[in-house]
């Protein structure tokens, strides 16, 4: 059975993130000694230092004659093979979890865990009169995978640089004769694609230009514009709400 992903469960506890008591740490199986041998993850050693607080809480039980339980993640299609989404994998499901378990290396990539409740919270609000960017996420990472706890990391995966033609040209001369413009990253919502509808925001920044990087204008890097306070005030607006992909004051750039 294949598996890259192992919990550890308190069963002294009554159950809470788990049938069996309370999952406290989500790790993976490359942090273990080869050959991996499950009965080492329930040691101490077995977990990085820099998770001291699971550490701390594995030391503890095991000096209480407590049986921490392991219990690994099956996959269907795995290859022998690290992934660079493996770590926000992880992190989604630790912030998925309630109560989260005590990884601390992942907090910053972890994304929302009360994301599905908002989306039945979520209003409908109408872009700005003067106009903003529209990007839709399609792509290869699932938005579970997406690091939406980071407005940085998430520019930078999912905006920063975009392919096109005419659309990423159109909009890089509207900034550049009118100034920045807000940039809007929502979900696709497609049929069978999760429970994130369409024009869902998932993040909003304030960007102030759009330029080639290649001589055959097919890639284009967009630039943010720094103004931390329209930015605060964007997302306290947008950020986790609905907005009209055909509004007409929304310019297109294309699927991310």
């Amino acid at each position: 059975m294949p598996w890259r992903i192992y919990l550890l469960i308190d069963p002294s506890t009554k159950p809470t993130n788990h049938p069996l008591g309370t999952i406290f740490y989500v790790g993976l199986r490359s942090e273990l000694p080869e050959p991996v041998d499950l009965r080492e993850a329930a040691e101490p050693e077995s977990i990085p230092e820099e998770e001291t607080a699971a550490r701390m809480r594995l030391a503890r039980l095991n000096q209480e004659g407590v049986r921490v339980l392991v219990e690994v993640v099956p996959e269907q299609n795995w290859v022998n093979a690290e992934t660079a989404s493996l770590a926000r994998t992880v992190g989604a499901l630790c912030a998925t979890l309630h109560p989260s378990p005590l990884n601390e290396r992942l907090k910053s990539i972890r994304w929302p865990g009360s994301l599905a409740q908002t989306v039945e919270t979520a209003r409908l609000v109408p872009l700005p009169e003067g106009g903003a960017i529209l990007r839709t996420h399609k792509g290869p990472t699932p938005v579970a995978e997406l690091p939406l706890g980071d407005p940085e990391a998430l520019f930078t995966e999912a905006v920063a640089v975009v392919d096109g033609h005419s659309a990423p040209r159109a909009i890089g001369n509207r900034l550049r004769e009118g100034g920045p413009l807000p940039l809007v990253l929502m979900a696709e919502g497609r049929t069978g694609r999760g429970v994130l509808p369409g024009g869902f925001v998932l993040g909003v920044w304030m960007v102030e230009s759009v330029v080639p990087v290649n001589e055959e204008r097919t890639q284009w890097r967009v630039t943010r514009y720094d103004d931390p306070q329209t930015e605060g005030a964007l997302r306290r607006r947008f950020l986790h709400q609905l907005v009209d992909p055909t509004d007409f004051n929304g310019l297109k750039l294309r699927k991310a």
